[in-house]
C-alpha cells in the first residue's frame, strides 16, 4: 500500500517540486495547503501518514506550532522543511520530537529515504508505546505488587499493590528512592549483593526471601523474584514482590513445634496409613536406640515387637479409627531387652479431614509395669503363703481396714469371712486389744520390724489367750498372724 503524504508549504514553485518527487519515489500525496489551520483540517480528515512541513507558514501558525497541535491530536510523524539552519529555530524543531528536518534545496533520494525512516520510526514509536500501555495494564491489574526499579535502585514506578506493601496511598512517598532504604539491615547486603550481578551479568534475581520495611518503618517478610526489562526506553529490575509475614510466621511456629516434640523425653513417631515411618523424634531414638535417618521410610514391623506377629493394622489402624484417641502397651524387644513401651495413638487427617496417618506418643513404663509384676507376684506368694499356714491370719492395711483373712474354722469369731473383709479392726478387736493391735500396726509400717502381743479375746468357745504376730507385706499392708495360746 502506498504511503499518504500531505504537504504544507506555502511556496508554489518549493510545492511543485515536491509533488513532482513523491509522484516519481511512489507515494500518494493526498493534498498540498499552504496554512496551518488547513493542515490541521486534512490530518484529522484524511489521516496522512507522513507531513511535509515547511517551518515558516504565513497565517496564524508557524510550522512549528501546527506540528505540535498535529501532535498532541492525531500523531501523525512530521518532517521540517526549511532553509533556516538558526540554533533557535533548530532548539524549536528539537522541541517538537520530530521525525526529520530536511534543508532546502531538497534532493529526491534524500527526501525518499527522510520518509522511510520517518515511517518505520513512527511505527515503531507506537509498537513502543503499545507494549507499554499493555506493561502498564498488566501492572495495575496484576494480583501481585509489582516495582520497577532502574539500575541505580530507584524506584521508577509501583503498581497499587505495591503501594498497599508499603503501607501507603500516595505514589510521590516512593518514587525516586532507593528501594535499599526500604530493606531491613541485616539483608541488606544480600540485597545488594544480589541486585548488583543482575545489573552486571543482565539477569535475573530468583526468588528471595528478604525482610522489608513500610514506609513507617515497620518489618514484613517478602518473597520476590526479578527480571530485566526496558520501561519508558531504558533497561530496568521489574520485581514482583509478594508480602509471606503470615506464611513465615506460621512456618516459624511449626518450626518451634518441631523443635520441642524433637526434644521431648518420651518418643513421638508418625506413620502413614501402609504403617511407614513417616517422622520419628530425639525420644524415639532415646528408647528404640535408632535414629530417624535409620528409621524414616520403615514399616512399623522394624520395631522389634517381641514374640508374635507384628501388625500396624491391628496394633494401631484399626483400634485408633474406632477410637480416636487409644492407649495400648506393647512388649518389645531392644537390643535383647523386654521393654514395655505405653502407645498414645491418634488419626492425623489433611485440610479436607480425610485421614492421611497416625502419629503416636510412646513412654517406656518398663520400670513401672515390672515392679507391678513384682507386686502382683509378691501379692500372690503373700496369698499362697496365708493359705498355707492353719493359723487364724488378716491381712490388713494402714488404715486397719481386712483385706483378707484365713482360718480353718470361721466359727470361731462367730463372723463369716464374708463380714470381716473391708471391715474395721474393731469388728474382731475390742478395748486393750485394739488399742494394741493399732498401735503395733502403726509402728511395723513404720520401722518395718516385726512386732508382736498377747491379748485374751471371747470366742464361740470361750475366753482364749492369743498372740498376734505383725509383719509388713510392703504397699502399706501388714501381715497379722495369730496363734492360740495354750496351757503348758
Amino acid at each position: 500500500m502506498k504511503k499518504k503524504i500531505l504537504i504544507v508549504e506555502d511556496d508554489n514553485l518549493i510545492s511543485t517540486i515536491f509533488r513532482m518527487f513523491l509522484k516519481e519515489l511512489g507515494y500518494d500525496l493526498l493534498g498540498i495547503v499552504e496554512d496551518g489551520k488547513e493542515a490541521i483540517r486534512l490530518c484529522e480528515k484524511l489521516n496522512p501518514d507522513i507531513v511535509l512541513m515547511d517551518v515558516h507558514l504565513g497565517g496564524d501558525l508557524d510550522g512549528i506550532q501546527t506540528t505540535e497541535l498535529i501532535k498532541s491530536k492525531f500523531d501523525i510523524p512530521v518532517i521540517f522543511l526549511s532553509s533556516d539552519t538558526e540554533e533557535s529555530t533548530i532548539q524549536r524543531v528539537i522541541n517538537t520530537h520530530s521525525y526529520g528536518y530536511l534543508v532546502k534545496p531538497i534532493d529526491k533520494k534524500e527526501l525518499g529515504i527522510s520518509i522511510e525512516l520517518a515511517f518505520y520510526k513512527h511505527q515503531f514509536d507506537l509498537d513502543q508505546k503499545m507494549r507499554e500501555k499493555r506493561f502498564r495494564n498488566f501492572i495495575t491489574d496484576s494480583p501481585e505488587a509489582i516495582l520497577v526499579i532502574n539500575e541505580a535502585g530507584g524506584i521508577e514506578y509501583l503498581n497499587c499493590l505495591g503501594l498497599k506493601l508499603f503501607r501507603t496511598a500516595y505514589i510521590e512517598d516512593l518514587m525516586g528512592l532507593q528501594l535499599l532504604s526500604y530493606i531491613s539491615d541485616e539483608y541488606q547486603e544480600e540485597f545488594k549483593e544480589k541486585f548488583d550481578r543482575a545489573v552486571q551479568m543482565g539477569q535475573g534475581i530468583e526468588y528471595t526471601h528478604l525482610k522489608f520495611k513500610t514506609i513507617h518503618g515497620d518489618p514484613f517478610d517478602v518473597g520476590l523474584t526479578a527480571a530485566h526489562i526496558e520501561f519508558n526506553g531504558k533497561n530496568n529490575l521489574q520485581f514482583i514482590i509478594r508480602d509471606v509475614t503470615q506464611e513465615y510466621a506460621y512456618r516459624e511456629m511449626l518450626a518451634e513445634k518441631a523443635d520441642i516434640i524433637n526434644h521431648f523425653h518420651d518418643g513421638v513417631v508418625t506413620f502413614d496409613l501402609n504403617g511407614m515411618v513417616k517422622s520419628w523424634n530425639n525420644g524415639c531414638e532415646r528408647i528404640f536406640g535408632k535414629s530417624e535417618s535409620d528409621m524414616i521410610g520403615k514399616p512399623y514391623s522394624d520395631l522389634s515387637l517381641s514374640g508374635r506377629e507384628k501388625s500396624f493394622a491391628e496394633d494401631l489402624l484399626i483400634p485408633t479409627e474406632k477410637n480416636s484417641n487409644y492407649e495400648v502397651e506393647l512388649l518389645f524387644d531392644i537390643d535383647g531387652k523386654e521393654t514395655y513401651l505405653k502407645l498414645y495413638s491418634s488419626m492425623l487427617k489433611n485440610e479436607k479431614g480425610i485421614d492421611k496417618g497416625i502419629v503416636c506418643y510412646v513412654r517406656d513404663v518398663t520400670v513401672r509395669k515390672k515392679s507391678q509384676l513384682m507386686l502382683e507376684e509378691s501379692e500372690r506368694r503373700n496369698k499362697d503363703l496365708i493359705n498355707a499356714i492353719p493359723d487364724l491370719i488378716f491381712v490388713v492395711n494402714k488404715e486397719g481396714i481386712f483385706e483378707d483373712y484365713k482360718m480353718d474354722d470361721d466359727s470361731v469369731l462367730a463372723l463369716p469371712k464374708g463380714e470381716i473383709i473391708g471391715a474395721h479392726l474393731d469388728k474382731v478387736f475390742s478395748g486393750e486389744a485394739l488399742k494394741l493391735a493399732e498401735e503395733k500396726i502403726e509402728k511395723v509400717l513404720n520401722v518395718g520390724f516385726m512386732e508382736k502381743f498377747k491379748y485374751e479375746m471371747k470366742t464361740t468357745k470361750g475366753e482364749h489367750w492369743y498372740e498376734a504376730r505383725i509383719t509388713n507385706l510392703g504397699n502399706d499392708k501388714v501381715m497379722v498372724l495369730v496363734r492360740e495360746l495354750h496351757e503348758d
